[in-house]
């Protein structure tokens, strides 16, 4: 029982600690993962800097590039991640607060796939041209680097809690609602072809953050 009365203790010490972290003046400095869709993403998705202008009120910007690649003997594929927008926080209480952002999203990756392109014949390696001159040309089964992209531009509207631990550090589980509209290239392995669709629709996400308050 001692031990129970204790722990509530501490995080009501934590609750009520949070406000000196949110004064005019403060810088904060914050990153943590996400998810969407029932599945985890990986750390430091959307790293941020804020400054609070007013007791209780920050401003500030997020910026988040990611990026890895596959090297192979003929070919190199890349994986990449860019985003950057500006977020505003506003804390309705000493640790409730809501957030919004507005953001620029690029995702891609890319692969190795058989695809249809109209292009110049070549027999044994020599370029194919008709009576005239002109390039013999055909649609022909090849396998190129394919990427396949997401490119948005997100609104966040979302929810958190801070939970301060030793002073400037702090834990915040959150949900949020994701506004997009953009555009999306996907690879189709039926037809060979790269086709592209208006990427519109709305995430409901949770995660925890991880900031830094001096």
């Amino acid at each position: 029982m001692k031990k129970i009365i204790l722990s509530l203790a501490a995080v009501l010490v934590f609750s009520l600690t949070s406000d000196a972290q949110t004064r005019k003046g403060t810088v904060l400095l914050g990153a943590g993962s996400e998810m969407s869709n029932n599945e985890w993403t990986s750390l430091a998705i959307t790293p941020k800097v804020g400054y609070f202008v007013q007791d209780g009120v920050a401003i500030g910007a997020l910026i988040n590039f990611q990026s890895d690649n596959v090297d192979k003997s003929t070919y190199e594929l890349n994986n990449s991640v860019a985003e950057i927008g500006v977020f505003g926080r506003y804390y309705v209480s000493n640790n409730l607060f809501t957030e919004v952002s507005l953001s620029s999203q690029t995702v891609s990756s890319e692969s190795y796939e058989p695809i249809t392109k109209y292009a110049q014949v070549f027999e044994n390696g020599v370029p194919q041209f008709d009576a005239d001159g002109n390039a013999v040309m055909s649609f022909q089964d090849v396998e190129e680097v394919v990427e396949n992209s997401d490119k948005s531009l997100n609104f966040n509207l979302g929810l958190g809690y801070t939970i301060v631990w030793r002073e400037h550090f702090a834990v915040e589980p959150f949900m949020n609602l994701t506004f997009m509209n953009g555009e999306r290239k996907v690879y189709n392995s039926e037809d060979l072809i790269v086709e592209s669709h208006d990427l519109k629709g709305t995430n409901f996400n949770l995660g925890v953050n991880f900031s830094l308050f001096f």
